[in-house]
């Protein structure tokens, strides 16, 4: 691999990891470059500012969350609807137990849900996240077939942002006041017990008790 090859790479790694923890607003170009010990104007030469930077980042997220999924659409329509959102809640909070790739991908994708950025906006309009795409597949099997486009949407909002907080504020799950210990048997109980109340919460629109249909 060529030593530019290596240095951008670097830079999206660092990136990514910045993106993270800190949202893009606050991942500044000096952290990253510190992390990745590279002089700051090597993020203008490669990528032609934090803005790109950022984009490719959301870019190779995507893919890597595309390529990870545990879902597909012949998944979403075999398994009953109560059993798709446990397995879409699981699929989510799994990564944590990592702390790796995917995790921290998730970590950026949680982040632009609480304060959407312009770059993310922009990306969106021409990426659409699988992780919506299966919400909505799913949430659809919840409501009313005549259901307004409104309603699916909120639906659908609302069932990718059950795990949100924990992804987003992962790292202080462990830390005072809280000291959770983030082990197997921690993110098993997550991903029971958010699953439990996504499957209520969607089963409540139509007045109705969770049912394997």
């Amino acid at each position: 691999m060529k030593v530019t090859e290596i240095t951008r790479q670097a830079l999206l790694d660092h990136a990514a990891d910045a993106f993270a923890e800190n949202g893009f607003d606050r991942a500044s170009v000096r952290d990253i470059t510190r992390r990745a010990a590279i002089n700051p104007a090597a993020i203008n030469y490669h990528f032609g500012g934090k803005e790109a930077l950022y984009r490719e980042v959301l870019r190779v997220a995507f893919a890597a969350l595309r390529d990870a999924s545990l879902l597909d659409e012949d998944t979403i329509d075999r398994v009953s609807r109560d059993e798709a959102v446990r397995l879409f809640i699981r699929q989510q909070v799994t990564p944590l137990l990592k702390h790796g790739e995917i995790g921290r991908y998730l970590r950026i994708f949680a982040w632009e849900t609480l304060a959407p950025t312009p770059v993310y906006r922009d990306f969106i309009a021409s990426e659409k996240l699988p992780i919506l795409d299966q919400a909505e597949r799913i949430v659809r099997r919840f409501l009313p077939a005549a259901a307004a486009r409104a309603e699916i949407t909120i639906a659908t909002i609302w069932l990718t942002q059950q795990v949100a907080p924990f992804i987003r504020h992962y790292d202080a799950l462990s830390k005072p006041p809280l000291s959770l210990k983030i082990d197997r048997s921690f993110i098993e109980q997550l991903a029971a017990d958010v699953g439990r109340m996504a499957v209520a919460g969607l089963n409540s629109r139509n007045g109705v008790p969770s049912a394997h249909s």
